[in-house]
């Protein structure tokens, strides 16, 4: 391990660690629970930046600070209540498709998934005139349930906040007229190295967005972005008062892919759902080794983009004998299309997903 990744992991929120001095007298301590890592440190301001007139990140110390808070209206997590919306049937497992290059035919399919991002662009407008260039563009049967996911990179996912709110509405009129089945809201970023406030502000963020989708009748996925015990023990609150809320997302994609990681986060999940007050949806990506114990708290959805990767690379699934996904070359003619690829992709997998809970039950 680098010393970067060393002093990365340092920053960490570890539940039973003492409260940094620092923290002490802090006026947003009640949200942010304080912090509490392995590493040393005095308090979040330990990471800014110094750099108060060019610094671009929520943090007291810099120009702009007055100004994100006011575009957030404050950093509670509270939004009005909306009328709740019968949500969509969410299949088990759920194919990621980025686009519908390298095919000819239609992927029949009782669910797949897109990117949130391909449907707007930065004036709002709609990007497909009907359901049915959607259905081209992606190359899906006109049956197939299409959902929609928030997470990606962080200049994908700040481009719907940049929007503003009317630009907001209008996309969300445009995804509810190309009958979109539900969307994960957009997973504002929540970083160990920066100053709190900022962790807070994306947290605020998120509950507007999911406001505003459900309030113009649209289904959506909470995506509860957090770091530490209080992050979900936050969202638990608002969850536990808000019966609009039927799923929640959740990705083990980056800061939480490595195992460590991964089973801390799984258990904050754990203790969210038992303080909600209800079993909800869970639309997850990645964390393959956590979906057993979080499936006895959650109703799981598992969007996976393998089979569509791997067959641009030309690589199938095999599942070999212990029931393991294992990904073998297999080279086309320069040219021939991939739907053949996808498609067994898609069916290995579904098979394997299916088999896998069951197994791991038994294990467990």
């Amino acid at each position: 391990m680098s010393r970067q990744q060393r002093a990365y992991k340092s920053f960490w929120s570890i539940p039973d660690a003492p409260l940094s001095l620092g923290c002490v007298g802090c006026p947003n301590l009640t949200e942010c629970g304080g912090q509490t890592i392995a590493g040393s440190g005095f308090n979040c301001l330990d990471h800014c930046c110094g750099q108060p007139r060019t610094c671009q990140i929520v943090c007291p110390n810099a120009i702009t600070f007055a100004d994100r808070i006011r575009e957030v209206d404050g950093l509670d997590l509270v939004t009005p209540h909306a009328v709740p919306i019968a949500p969509p049937s969410s299949p088990q497992y759920i194919p990621m498709l980025f686009h519908g290059s390298a095919r000819v035919g239609v992927l029949s399919a009782a669910a797949v998934a897109a990117p949130l991002y391909r449907f707007f662009d930065k004036d709002a407008g709609c990007r497909f005139a009907s359901r049915e260039e959607v259905e081209c563009a992606f190359k899906i049967d006109s049956a197939t349930s299409l959902f929609l996911s928030g997470v990606a990179q962080d200049h994908e996912v700040e481009r719907w906040w940049k929007l503003e709110t009317q630009g907001r509405v209008k996309a969300i009129a445009n995804l509810r007229r190309l009958g979109v089945a539900m969307v994960t809201t957009p997973n504002f970023s929540v970083t160990v190295d920066r100053p709190r406030w900022d962790d807070l502000h994306s947290m605020r963020r998120i509950a507007e967005v999911f406001h505003e989708l459900v309030s113009e009748g649209q289904a959506a996925a909470l995506h509860i972005n957090g770091r530490t015990r209080r992050d979900f023990a936050r969202w638990a609150e608002y969850v536990s008062i808000h019966p609009e809320v039927t799923h929640i997302a959740y990705e083990f994609t980056t800061g939480a892919k490595s195992p460590d990681r991964m089973r801390q986060h799984a258990q904050w999940l754990i203790e969210f759902a038992e303080a909600s007050g209800r079993r909800l949806g869970l639309i997850v990506r990645g964390g393959l080794p956590v979906v057993l114990p979080l499936s006895r708290h959650f109703d799981i959805s598992f969007i996976d983009s393998s089979p569509f990767e791997k067959a641009h690379h030309r690589e199938i699934a095999m599942i070999d004998a212990d029931g393991r996904r294992r990904w073998v070359k297999r080279m086309t003619p320069e040219g021939m299309p991939i739907d053949t690829l996808l498609h067994d992709n898609i069916v290995s997998s579904e098979r394997w997903f299916a088999d896998l809970m069951p197994k791991l039950a038994l294990a467990a």
